[in-house]
């Protein structure tokens, strides 16, 4: 995993922060990590709380800045630019840019799922496959807690459904 300050080097520390519904992972290297205050010696890593908290802010916009920078490979959009407009510039803007449209996703709107109305069949159909999923768990539950019969019964059922599903699809 690279750095997320540098991005060029391998990342040796990773913080992990959370507070209320977010989230926040930053991984970062053995240089970038000396200059924010924490230090390694001999395989150890020395951190100050009290730096480390303090320049918590500061590393976080680090990253927050290095992301506003970051360009869709296809329509070469920024992540800035989908700020400021509200707008993708292509389908793959959508997996470059995942990480930031799902956090905005849940502060604004509550989560990031559709929850709105589909039309008749296709819920149907999606609920048919949330089922098969499900199943699909289970199926691997058995199978770890060596429960074939069970197993079994479970596969049997998953390949009815989806004999069904694709019956109700076309």
């Amino acid at each position: 995993m690279k750095c997320d300050i540098c991005g060029n080097n391998k990342a040796v520390i990773h913080i992990q922060q959370i507070a209320g519904n977010e989230e926040i992972n930053i991984s970062i290297c053995e240089k970038c990590a000396r200059e924010k205050g924490l230090t390694i010696n001999n395989s150890e890593l020395n951190i100050n709380l009290k730096n480390l908290l303090k320049n918590f802010a500061e590393i976080k916009k680090a990253v927050t800045d290095k992301d506003l920078v970051k360009v869709c490979y296809v329509c070469g959009k920024t992540l800035e630019e989908l700020k400021k407009r509200g707008k993708a510039g292509c389908p793959a803007c959508y997996k470059e840019f995942r990480k930031y449209i799902t956090s905005y996703l849940k502060t604004n709107a509550g989560s990031a799922e559709h929850k709105g109305k589909y039309p008749f069949k296709i819920n149907i159909l999606s609920q048919r496959m949330k089922k098969i999923d499900n199943l699909q768990s289970l199926l691997n539950q058995a199978v770890k807690n060596e429960d074939f019969e069970k197993a079994a019964y479970l596969r049997d059922k998953i390949k009815l459904m989806e004999k069904q599903l694709e019956k109700d699809g076309k």
